[in-house]
C-alpha cells in the first residue's frame, strides 16, 4: 500500500501545520488562562529612598510573589531598568533623574519599556500631576505594603493577561495571513509552475483542449512545440539547482518574449497565432501555436527560438550556453487527443537531442525510436547490475619502435545472441539515466585490475588509458573517486590516463577544468581525445593541463587520398609538438597511413592495423613482441 502522505518539506504542509497549531492555541479553554495565576512569578524593580519601604517591600512582594530589586535613584533610570529587565517597576513619585525630571516620567516615556509602572504619591498635591503621566497604579500614603504588593500581584496579573491575548490576537492575525498565503500557494500550484511562473503542465493541457477545439472551429492547424536541452542534468549538476532554476527562469522570460514577436504585422500576415507558453516539467518547456495549413511560419519560429536560446544567458554572474532541441507535432495530422499530441511532439524533442539538436517534426519512426530508447534504458540498468558490461582493449604503438606502449580500455556490452550495441548508442542514454557514473567508475576499477594484473603476470603496460564522460566530471566526485581507486589497487598515478573527449570537455566551464588540475597534480596523465571534432580546441588547450594529443579517426580515414587531410593532420601533429604533448593518431589501418604519420613525426598510433579492441588475455600476448607494422 503506498504512501500518499505529503512531502514534510513541503511549504504548503508547513503553513497548514501553523494554522492547526494557532486554531488549537486560540481554542484553548479559559480555564488554561485561569491557570495562569498559580504559577505566576516576577520581579519587580522598586526605586525608593524610603527607608521603610526598603524594608517592608521586599518582604511583602516576597510573599505575594515578587522578587525585589531595591535601588536608591539612579544616575540613569533607565539604564538600571533596562538591564534588570523587572516584570514590574514601584517608584516613588517625589524621586528626579539628574536633569530634574521625575524618575516616573522617564520611564514612562521610554518606548522599550513594556513593564508597567505603579507610582507610590507622598502628597496630594502631586497627585493630579501623576495621574496626568498615566501609570498603571498611583497608591497614596500611608504606605500599606501588604496593600501594595497585593496591587502589585494583581497589575502583574493583569500585565501576563495582556500579554496572553496580545499573543492571541497576534497568533490569529499570522493564523490569517497564512491561510490567505496557502489558499493562494495552492491556487497557484494548480495552474502555475513555482520556478518559472508560467502555466505547468496541468494547465497547459487545459489551454491545449480549448486550442484543439478552437482550430475544429475555424479549420486552423495547430502546433505543439516542446523545448528541451541537451544534457540538461550536467547543467543542474554543475550550478546547482538554485542556479539551475534562476536559468529556466531565464530561459521562461525568453520563449514569453519571442512568442510576443508572433504578435507582429509580419507573423500576423503570416496566419501564426500564439495561444499559449508552459513549463511542464523542471527541464522541459511547451508551446501552443496556431497556424495556416502550411507549415512555413512554425518552421521560422523554430529557427527563431533556436537562435534566441543560443544565446549564453546570464545566471548569478556566470554565462552559460544551452543546447536546445525542440520537438513538433501537429493537430489534427498526428495525433487527435491532447495526451498523444503532447507525447509525441515530446517524443520528436527526443529524437532531435539524440541527433545533437535543431528542431524535429514528429514521425512515426520517432514513436520507434523513443520506445527502443525507453527499452534501452531499461535493459542498461538490468545489464549494469547483472555485471553484463565488459572491457576490450586495443594497443596504441609508438611509431618509430613499434612497440605497445599504452592500451585504451574500451567499454562493451555483449547480448545474449553474441551481438554487442555500441557504445555510441547506449553511452548517451547512461549519461541521460544517470548510469554514467556508477558506469564509469566500473570502468576505472576493471582498466586498473587488469594493470595490475599484467604487471604482476611480468608484463608491465607503461599507461592504460580511460575514456571519461563529461557526466563524471561534473558529478563533483570524480577526483577523489579517481584518488580513491588508483590507491585501492596500488597502481602509479601516471600509469593511469584518462581520456577526455574535446567535444565533452573544452566548452569553457571552469569547474571542469579546475577538475582537470586536481588530476593532474595528484599524478595522472591527461589527453584530449577526438581532436579536431570539437569548435573549441585551440582556444583552450592553453588551460587544460594535457599530455596527449589524440587525432581523430576522420582525418586520419583521407590521410593517403585526400590533401586537405594530410595537411590538417600535419599541422596538428606539428601543434602538438610545439605544445610539448605526445601526439596519437586514431584508427589507422593501413600501412601507408602509417608511413604518412612517420614521415610527419606522429608519436604514437592505434587502429586496426595492429589489432581490433581484444579482451584482456588476448591483449597480454601483444605486450610481449613489437608490432610487425612498425617497419
Amino acid at each position: 500500500m503506498s504512501d500518499s502522505r505529503p512531502n514534510k518539506t513541503s511549504p504548503l504542509l508547513d503553513d497548514r501545520l501553523d494554522l492547526t497549531r494557532t486554531i488549537k492555541k486560540l481554542s484553548m479553554p479559559t480555564s488554561h488562562i485561569d491557570d495562569l495565576d498559580d504559577d505566576l512569578e516576577g520581579t519587580a524593580l522598586l526605586i525608593c529612598k524610603d527607608s521603610a519601604a526598603k524594608k517592608w517591600g521586599p518582604r511583602w512582594l516576597g510573599r505575594h510573589g515578587l522578587k525585589a530589586i531595591v535601588t536608591d535613584v539612579p544616575d540613569d533610570p533607565l539604564g538600571i531598568t533596562r538591564s534588570s529587565k523587572p516584570d514590574l517597576i514601584i517608584v516613588e513619585s517625589a524621586l528626579q533623574t539628574a536633569q530634574g525630571e521625575p524618575v516616573y516620567q522617564c520611564l514612562l516615556d521610554a518606548a522599550d519599556l513594556a513593564a508597567p509602572v505603579i507610582v507610590l504619591c507622598a502628597s496630594a498635591r502631586e497627585l493630579p500631576v501623576v495621574l496626568r503621566a498615566n501609570p498603571l497604579d498611583v497608591i497614596r500614603k500611608p504606605f500599606e505594603w501588604e496593600l501594595i504588593a497585593h496591587r502589585a500581584r494583581h497589575a502583574l496579573q493583569l500585565s501576563a493577561l495582556q500579554n496572553k491575548y496580545g499573543e492571541s490576537r497576534d497568533s490569529l492575525r499570522k493564523a490569517l495571513d497564512i491561510a490567505d498565503v496557502a489558499r493562494e500557494r495552492l491556487r497557484s500550484r494548480e495552474s502555475f509552475e513555482p520556478v518559472t511562473g508560467l502555466p505547468n503542465r496541468t494547465k497547459f493541457i487545459d489551454l491545449l483542449k480549448r486550442g484543439m477545439a478552437a482550430a475544429d472551429r475555424d479549420a486552423n492547424q495547430l502546433a505543439v512545440i516542446v523545448v528541451g536541452f541537451s544534457r540538461f542534468r550536467l547543467v543542474v549538476e554543475a550550478m546547482g539547482q538554485e542556479r539551475a532554476n534562476l536559468m529556466l527562469t531565464e530561459v521562461g522570460k525568453l520563449l514569453a518574449e519571442v512568442l510576443g514577436d508572433t504578435d507582429s504585422t509580419p507573423a500576423l500576415q503570416s496566419g501564426l497565432r500564439t495561444a499559449a507558453v508552459a513549463s511542464i516539467d523542471q527541464s522541459r518547456f511547451a508551446l501552443m501555436i496556431t497556424a495556416s495549413s502550411e507549415t512555413e511560419s512554425v518552421d521560422r519560429l523554430q529557427q527563431q527560438l533556436l537562435a534566441r536560446l543560443a544565446q549564453p544567458i546570464q545566471v548569478a554572474g556566470q554565462t552559460i550556453s544551452l543546447s536546445a532541441c525542440l520537438g513538433v507535432a501537429l493537430y489534427p495530422q498526428d495525433a487527435d487527443d491532447v495526451d498523444s499530441l503532447l507525447q509525441r511532439a515530446d517524443n520528436a524533442m527526443r529524437d532531435a537531442q539524440s541527433r545533437g539538436g535543431g528542431f524535429k517534426y514528429y514521425c512515426a519512426e520517432t514513436d520507434a525510436a523513443a520506445a527502443r530508447k525507453l527499452k534501452l534504458e531499461n535493459m542498461l540498468h538490468e545489464a549494469v547490475d547483472r555485471g553484463e558490461l565488459s572491457l576490450a582493449y586495443q594497443p596504441i604503438t609508438d611509431v618509430g619502435q613499434g612497440r605497445v606502449g599504452a592500451a585504451e580500455a574500451l567499454l562493451r556490452w555483449k547480448q545474449p545472441d553474441g551481438s554487442f550495441i555500441s557504445p555510441d548508442e547506449f553511452v548517451p542514454v547512461a549519461e541521460e539515466s544517470g548510469l554514467m557514473i556508477r558506469i564509469g567508475e566500473f570502468v576505472l576499477e576493471e582498466a586498473c585490475r587488469q594493470t595490475i594484473a599484467w604487471r604482476d603476470a611480468g608484463i608491465p603496460l607503461p599507461h592504460i588509458c580511460v575514456n571519461v564522460s563529461k557526466v563524471q566530471l561534473m558529478s563533483g566526485s570524480f577526483v577523489a573517486a579517481v584518488k580513491r581507486i588508483v590507491d585501492k589497487h596500488g597502481l602509479e598515478p601516471s600509469t593511469l590516463e584518462l581520456e577526455i573527449s574535446e567535444r565533452g570537455v573544452l566548452s569553457g566551464n571552469y569547474d571542469v577544468i579546475n577538475q582537470l588540475h586536481d588530476l593532474k597534480s595528484f599524478g595522472v596523465r591527461l589527453s584530449v581525445d577526438d581532436f579536431g571534432t570539437g569548435d573549441s580546441a585551440i582556444a583552450y588547450l592553453k588551460e587544460l593541463p594535457i599530455d596527449v594529443l589524440k587525432i581523430d579517426r576522420s582525418y586520419i580515414a583521407g590521410l593517403t587520398n585526400n590533401e586537405k587531410d594530410d595537411a590538417i593532420v600535419s599541422a596538428m601533429v606539428a601543434l602538438g609538438q610545439r605544445m610539448g604533448l605526445t601526439v596519437v593518431a586514431e584508427g589507422v589501418e593501413t600501412k601507408e597511413q602509417l608511413a604518412v604519420l612517420r614521415n610527419l613525426g606522429c608519436d604514437a598510433f592505434q587502429g586496426y592495423l595492429v589489432s581490433e579492441p581484444v579482451p584482456g588475455s588476448v591483449f597480454a600476448s601483444l605486450l610481449k613482441k613489437p608490432a610487425k607494422t612498425a617497419s
